[in-house]
């Protein structure tokens, strides 16, 4: 198990024993963006000519008032050098989040953007398709697929694209001109 998936699951267990799950997640979001915007934090907080305390304080001012348990996470990866894998930690703790709520994120690509009932539609479908009891859908343009859509949810893609039913009959053709 990697050190983010360990300190993931250890902050998930901790939050949601003590009723804090959404608190955490907010603020662990809050956290990842502010990781992800900010130049050279981590060369900062692993940078040898800085004391250990002025890296601490400078955690501490920065994310006064996060939840107790992401903040006293950010602390301990300050001290113990590793606060470069924040972003893999949100990740899993996401993982994990949607995992305990039967939940997951969903891309939806098509060529415009789709109306708010056809997406209500396509959560419909997936989410009995699925399983899940909740789908968080993201809408991307892909002018690529000609019409239809694709959905992505994980590692599977359900593709009802017009590019991909023009490369079946193109597959057919093939074949059948190979006879």
């Amino acid at each position: 198990m990697s050190l983010a998936k360990q300190y993931a699951n250890a902050l998930f267990d901790v939050v949601n024993k003590h009723n804090q799950l959404e608190e955490a997640r907010l603020d662990l979001n809050e956290v990842s963006k502010v990781v992800s915007t900010v130049e050279d934090i981590n060369e900062f907080l692993i940078n040898p000519k800085i004391s250990k305390e002025t890296k601490l304080t400078t955690i501490r001012d920065s994310f006064k008032g996060t939840n107790e348990y992401v903040f006293n996470m950010l602390l301990v990866l300050t001290e113990k050098k590793q606060f470069s894998i924040v972003s893999r930690i949100h990740e899993e703790f996401t993982h994990l989040y949607n995992e305990h709520y039967n939940q997951a994120k969903v891309v939806v690509e098509s060529v415009y953007e789709l109306e708010e009932e056809q997406l209500a539609k396509i959560e419909e479908i997936f989410k009995a398709k699925t399983g899940y009891d909740k789908l968080l859908i993201e809408n991307k343009i892909n002018e690529s697929l000609i019409g239809g859509f694709r959905v992505l949810i994980g590692s599977k893609v359900y593709d009802e694209s017009v590019v991909l039913q023009l490369r079946k009959i193109k597959d057919r053709f093939k074949t059948t001109k190979n006879i």
